[in-house]
């Protein structure tokens, strides 16, 4: 970055700062507020202020990134003609994944439901339960 980017940068943050403390010193004055309450409400208020210009200007600068990545030049003609392929309806109110095309096959959920026995932990405690009392 250079330093000319880099002091309006500080230029945006100082003017912002400049304009919340005097809007708040004066809100202060006017309710009466003490200094111990002033300062901790301009902390509070200036760190979203800051917050706010950081996202803007993260966001533009990701923007700015992305057209110089983007690669063509070529401009996508939203008009034009498209072909789209629509699967016909399952029955199903939420179809899984498995039965459209391109599906890997089961997810971790449905492998481990179709599991012989119990978990682990809970085919412990059954067959414990079911043991024999030395008794009988």
């Amino acid at each position: 970055m250079t330093n000319r980017k880099q002091s309006q940068i500080a230029g945006v943050y100082v003017a912002a700062t400049a304009v919340t403390a005097t809007c708040l010193v004066l809100y202060s004055l006017m309710m009466g507020l003490p200094p111990s309450e002033t300062l901790v409400l301009l902390l509070g208020v200036l760190i979203v202020v800051w917050a706010i210009i950081f996202t803007f200007l993260e966001v533009r600068r990701i923007a700015a990134r992305a057209k110089s990545i983007a690669g063509s030049d070529e401009l996508v003609d939203p008009d034009a003609p498209r072909r789209v392929i629509v699967e016909g309806p399952t029955g199903e109110a939420t179809p899984h994944h498995e039965a459209h095309s391109g599906s890997p096959g089961l997810d971790q959920g449905q492998l481990t439901s179709n599991l012989p026995d119990h978990t682990p932990t809970i085919g412990n405690l059954m067959r414990f339960g079911r043991r024999k009392s030395p008794e009988s």
